[in-house]
């Protein structure tokens, strides 16, 4: 009774957090009311606007859905789409987050998560990060609770939402290695390009159906974004840190996954703009409970918060 009472407060607590975190949102994004996103939305249900926007298909055919069931204005759509997935994506996490710590820490790291994404926020309308965020999270819970298809499936929807989600079969391949042994390694690559074959294939198939629309921004950024490194360390600051401390004490999950992660950084460094730090946020499932399991783990008070799950 005391564990649901918990689940049903954190979900009120999570729409809380998704709410400041929608005001903080609309704050830094004037774009929002000045008449540009009802223009962009009206392009990108034309399909004629910019690569990389067009091709994430469910920001703007999610909140088109609710235009039309609902009989909201763009805005308003727009909105409800960001609070409902931001929504989720704190209340998951918390159900997520249990697996290590006790109730109060896990909510910690939502609130953790809540706190960092608006220093990430500019006055963009990249609407696909709140369904990535949410996505994001559902496809690594999958790997952790070794579910291959509903990993598939997760990856596939997020993919369409947006490109970023393409860089989690490294995570899944990592989280299941056992060994160099070739049998070994090679039935496991080729049950990871399987599953991610079909969202490959759709982002694929998505980006050549606009492969004559300019790229967002420019496709390559490797030599500016050398020089703006110091952008990283603004959206986890000292969890970047404090995630790698004690890496041996870590579960197993975290240890592979904290070790994938270069491979997410390098193609946001190649083709990423790396000051547009929401591009981090999505990281916060791996970042954010490595750290705290650091941090109790050294706190004679907060020790106890730890599950058997967050010892290596």
């Amino acid at each position: 009774m005391y564990k649901h009472k918990n689940t049903l407060l954190f979900l009120f607590v999570s729409l809380l957090l998704a709410l400041l975190n929608l005001a903080a949102k609309l704050y830094r994004t004037p774009a929002w009311f000045d008449g540009t996103l009802a223009r962009n939305h009206a392009l990108l249900l034309d399909f004629n606007y910019t690569n990389n926007e067009q091709s994430r298909l469910f920001q703007f055919y999610v909140p088109e859905a609710f235009v039309q069931m609902f009989g909201l204005s763009f805005p308003d759509a727009y909105i409800l789409q960001r609070v409902l997935f931001t929504l989720l994506t704190f209340f998951l996490f918390f159900l997520y987050a249990r697996k290590w710590f006790q109730d109060s820490l896990a909510a910690v790291c939502v609130i953790t998560m809540a706190v960092l994404m608006p220093l990430t926020y500019k006055n963009h309308l990249q609407e696909s990060a709140a369904l990535l965020s949410l996505t994001f999270l559902g496809a690594v819970w999958a790997i952790r609770e070794k579910k291959p298809c509903a990993f598939a499936v997760i990856l596939l929807v997020g993919s369409i939402n947006n490109e970023t989600m393409l860089f989690l079969p490294a995570i899944y391949f990592f989280v299941n290695f056992t060994s160099f042994e070739f049998k070994q390694l090679f039935q496991l690559a080729v049950k990871t390009v399987l599953l991610a074959l079909p969202a490959f294939i759709a982002v694929g198939y998505i980006r050549y159906l606009n492969i004559d629309r300019p790229h967002l921004g420019g496709a390559l950024h490797f030599a500016e974004n050398l020089k703006k490194l110091h952008h990283l360390a603004i959206v986890f600051n000292v969890f970047w840190l404090c995630a790698y401390l004690g890496f041996k004490n870590k579960p197993q999950f975290l240890q592979r996954s904290l070790l994938a992660i270069p491979l997410f950084i390098i193609p946001h460094l190649i083709t990423g703009i790396i000051s547009e730090t929401r591009q981090m946020i999505p990281l916060s499932c791996i970042i954010l409970p490595s750290a705290y399991i650091y941090l109790a783990a050294k706190s004679k008070r907060a020790a106890h918060l730890l599950k058997p799950a967050a010892s290596g």
